[in-house]
C-alpha cells in the first residue's frame, strides 16, 4: 500500500468512484459529479462507511429513518450492513471513508 496517492495516480472503481489512499483499517474515496436524478436503490454494504458532501444534495434514507435532504457541508454515517438509499438532488460530489474489514478485500 502506497502512503502516498496523488490525484492524477487514483484508480477508478468498478462504480465510478475514485480510490485514493488506504491504509489497514481505512479506505478514501470520492464520488465525482453525481448527476442530478441519479438514484441507488436500497442496498446493505459489509462494511462501515461515512460520507461528506463536499458539492451539490442527496435525500438519503438510512435503514427506517425517514429520508433526509443532505447539502454540501453535511455528513452521514451508514452502519454495516444497515439498507439504505440516495437521490441525487443536485450535482454531487461526496468522499467517504470506508472502515472495516471490507476494506482489503
Amino acid at each position: 500500500m502506497s502512503l502516498v496517492v496523488r490525484g492524477a495516480d487514483a484508480q477508478t472503481g468498478q462504480r465510478g468512484e475514485k480510490l485514493l489512499v488506504q491504509g489497514d483499517a481505512a479506505r478514501l474515496r470520492v464520488w465525482e459529479g453525481e448527476s442530478a436524478g441519479e438514484v441507488a436503490p436500497e442496498h446493505a454494504n459489509a462494511y462501515e462507511y461515512l460520507a461528506y458532501i463536499t458539492a451539490g444534495a442527496l435525500r438519503v434514507r438510512l435503514g427506517d429513518e425517514e429520508p433526509v435532504d443532505l447539502r454540501a457541508g453535511d455528513s452521514y454515517r451508514v452502519p454495516a450492513n444497515v439498507p439504505y438509499a440516495f437521490e441525487v438532488l443536485e450535482r454531487a460530489t461526496v468522499v467517504e471513508v470506508v472502515v472495516g474489514d471490507a476494506v482489503n478485500r
